[in-house]
Parts: C-alpha cells; sequence; structure tokens
C-alpha cells in the first residue's frame, strides 16, 4: 500500500548552502518521525517558491542516499502573500509494517499547518516530531545472528529486538504480545525447508505478514590480529559448517558445531583461544569486535535464506502479494489432483508445493502450497472455495506482499577474498 507523507520548511535564503542545509533537516526529521529508509521510498516531489532554486532540494536528497528514488521538481507559481523561501516535498511510500504518516513542518513553514506546529513558534528552534514507538521484533538466535540481519533488511533500523532460544519462543512471544511481529527462517536455497517452522505455523495461531530474501555470505571471523595461517580450528552452527565444508577441507581445519553461528561469535571475543575462528555473518563481527579473516566463503554462491514475518495481525495490501496455506486429502484416487486443479483452473500459478508427514497420522501428509495473488483477488477466492469442498483439511496462512527481485536483500556478489 502506497502511502503519502508531506513536510515544508524555509530557507534562509537563496544560496545553495541555505537550501541544502534546509532541505536537509527536512528530509532527516521526516525520515526520522516515520522510520523511512530509502528502500521504503518509491518516490519524491519536491516544490519551491519562485524566489528559491528549484533544483537543489534534490541534489540533498541524492547526496543523502536517494539514489535509486525517482524525483521530480518543480517551481511553484508565484502566489501573492506567499510564505517566502519555502520548500515543499511529497514523499510516496510504501513501508513494510503498520504505518500512519507523520507530516513534518519546520521553521516558519509552520504557518503553513498550525495544528501541527512543533515548539513555541516560528522563531524556534523545533526538533523532529516524536517518533512512534519502534516494532518490537521476536527472532531466533543472538545478536548478529542472519535472523537479525533479516529483521533489519524487511523493517530497517529503530527496532526493538528480542532473541529467542528456540522458534516456538519466538511465536509465544508474538502470540503473548511480548512482541509485535517475529522473523523465522522458512526456506534455505540450498539446504532447502526448515521442517520446524512450517509446523509451527501450521500448529499455532499465526499469520504471515511479510517475507524477506537474504543473500547469506558467511565471514570467517577471529580475534583482531589473527591470520589464517593461524587457524587450526572453525566453529559455528552444523548448517553453516556444511555449507562451508570445501572451504573448510580445503585448508585442513576442523569443524567444530555449536548451536548458533552469532552464539560462536560472542563466546570467541569474550573468550579468545588461540587458532580458534568462528563462521558468522559480518554483521556479528561487527557486533562483537572480531575481525572478517574471508567473507563468501560458503560453497554455494547462490546462498539464500527466505524469512517469514508473522504477526496476528493483517498486512496491508500492496502491489504483488502471494498467499500461503496448507491443506490435506482424502485418502482416495486423484484427490489431490483435484485439490490443486482448482488453482490450475482459474490459471493461478503455484510457486511452492512441499509435503510433510501429518503428525499422528502415519502415513498421512498435509501439503503446503505457496500462490501468486490475495485471497480477497476473486478467482483466488473461488479457488479456495472449491479447495474447501474437494480438501479434508484447509488452513489460511497468510496473503503478504512479495518480496522483491531475485534475492531481495541483496544481489549475488563475487567471492571475497582473503587476506
Amino acid at each position: 500500500m502506497l502511502y503519502g507523507v508531506r513536510g515544508a520548511v524555509t530557507a534562509e535564503a537563496n544560496t545553495p548552502e541555505a537550501i541544502a542545509s534546509a532541505t536537509r533537516r527536512l528530509l532527516d526529521a521526516l525520515t526520522r518521525a516515520n522510520r523511512l529508509s530509502p528502500e521504503e521510498i518509491v518516490a519524491a516531489w519536491f516544490t519551491a517558491t519562485p524566489d528559491l532554486t528549484a533544483a537543489f532540494p534534490a541534489t540533498v536528497a541524492r547526496e543523502m542516499g536517494w539514489d535509486q528514488v525517482p524525483m521530480l521538481c518543480a517551481q511553484e507559481i508565484p502566489v501573492p502573500q506567499s510564505l517566502p523561501r519555502c520548500i515543499r516535498v511529497l514523499l510516496l511510500v510504501q513501508p513494510r509494517r503498520p504505518f500512519r504518516p507523520v507530516p513534518v513542518y519546520l521553521g516558519e513553514a509552520q504557518r503553513l499547518r498550525p495544528d501541527l506546529a512543533i515548539g513555541p513558534g516560528p522563531a524556534a528552534d523545533p526538533d523532529p516530531p516524536p517518533v512512534p514507538p519502534a516494532p518490537r521484533v521476536a527472532f531466533q538466535g543472538e545478536p548478529g545472528a542472519y535472523s537479525h540481519e533479516a529483521a533489519l533488511r524487511f523493517f530497517g533500523p529503530g527496532l526493538a529486538l528480542l532473541p529467542c532460544r528456540t522458534f516456538a519462543e519466538v511465536a509465544q512471544a508474538v502470540e503473548s504480545g511480548q512482541a509485535d511481529f517475529g522473523i523465522l527462517p522458512i526456506e534455505n536455497s540450498t539446504a532447502g525447508s526448515i521442517n520446524a517452522v512450517y509446523d509451527l505455523l501450521l500448529d499455532r495461531d499465526l499469520r504471515i505478514w511479510g517475507e524477506v530474501i537474504l543473500r547469506v555470505r558467511h565471514c570467517l571471523l577471529a580475534p583482531p590480529g589473527t591470520t589464517l595461517s593461524d587457524i587450526r580450528a572453525v566453529r559455528s552452527h552444523p548448517q553453516a559448517l556444511e555449507q562451508c565444508a570445501r572451504f573448510i577441507e580445503r585448508h585442513g581445519w576442523e569443524a567444530l558445531a555449536v548451536h548458533d553461528t552469532a552464539g560462536s561469535a560472542r563466546m570467541l571475543a569474550e573468550r579468545p583461544e588461540p587458532g580458534v575462528a568462528v563462521i558468522a555473518s559480518r554483521l556479528a563481527a561487527e557486533r562483537y569486535g572480531l575481525a572478517v579473516l574471508a567473507e563468501g566463503i560458503e560453497d554455494e554462491p547462490e546462498n539464500a535464506t527466505r524469512f517469514v514475518v508473522v504477526s496476528t495481525q493483517e498486512p496491508p495490501r500492496g502491489a504483488r502479494h502471494k498467499t500461503s496455506l496448507v491443506f490435506s486429502t482424502r485418502h482416495v484416487p486423484g484427490a489431490l489432483h483435484a485439490c490443486l486443479g482448482e488453482f490450475a483452473a482459474r490459471g493461478i500459478n503455484l510457486t511452492k508445493l512441499e509435503s510433510r508427514p501429518r503428525r499422528g497420522r502415519p502415513w498421512e501428509y498435509v501439503f503446503y502450497v505457496d500462490f501468486e495473488g490475495h485471497w480477497q483477488d476473486p478467482p483466488c477466492q473461488e479457488a479456495l472455495l472449491g479447495l474447501l469442498q474437494r480438501a479434508s483439511f484447509v488452513k489460511l496462512l497468510g496473503s503478504y506482499p512479495v518480496a522483491e527481485g531475485p534475492w531481495a536483500a541483496s544481489e549475488p556478489e563475487e567471492k571475497g577474498g582473503e587476506r
């Protein structure tokens, strides 16, 4: 869903420096008040009064990192008794979270919206409006884990993070209201589905609220001053060790399994051991003060993990959606074919189909399906009604915006060098 966020500010003079200073102050206040990252800004429309040079505000936005944001700059027509040296902006934004726009009017521009005025009056040096409460996000692992990185990719900075020991604790935190959202890894491009998360979605009363695909780049971390020739053993989560097996074997190191990638980094930072390194993320290195000896050490360069964001609420509608559900069939010939035929008959594309044993019923199975579209779209509603008539059990897990791009978080990069 697209939202419009408006703001205005006045410049002290018609000089590049004055216009840049005012524009930067306005954009900083708008992004802070609305917790916006450049990736969430779809377009920006700047206007300036005739006594200012209209192109300068967009230049400032580019300098702030808005390189991929389409911008339109325009000069306002002269209006008698209009506010002089005024810069206005309209941001079109598409946040990945519950959102309520916070307009910002600074300096003399407060006169345009006295109901939104900040501070005692136009002559005051106003601060940005209060920042709305940060979303509380639960994730499995320790700070610096890949789930932590995925949360930052999806929501942006300024989160209230709640590390949890297990996936079940993440679900419990969301259901109890201790967290607004949870983020869970659901499948990896090389290792496949994470069955424990699929089982949680079947058992718990949660909705999939969104998804993010994170390009996983494993790093070899060690205390500062360590070199590759010093390493004798490597610790990490078993899956990370498996994904970097050829790199480890090539160097002849011993692989030691621990419970968590970020946890292994924290423990090494707290208790350095000669000859020991860990495999974790660059975020973990930055958080725990470890040196990155090598980056991109995974055996498969196309290594990505898909995470789902779960909540007790429905997400806002967007441009493109995916729907996830789970169902089981009657034990009769052609039952699965008939269920899937409800989607094929309406031209609905399935993006995932996977079977899992049905717990408590040996040799019976449930089927997890992802398909393109929102459950409220008429063709999808018709297909779901048909499925309900043919299946023995159906649970809708959620309709949510599709993660954009082949990797969503970042494009594949070349292998990093060693040093």
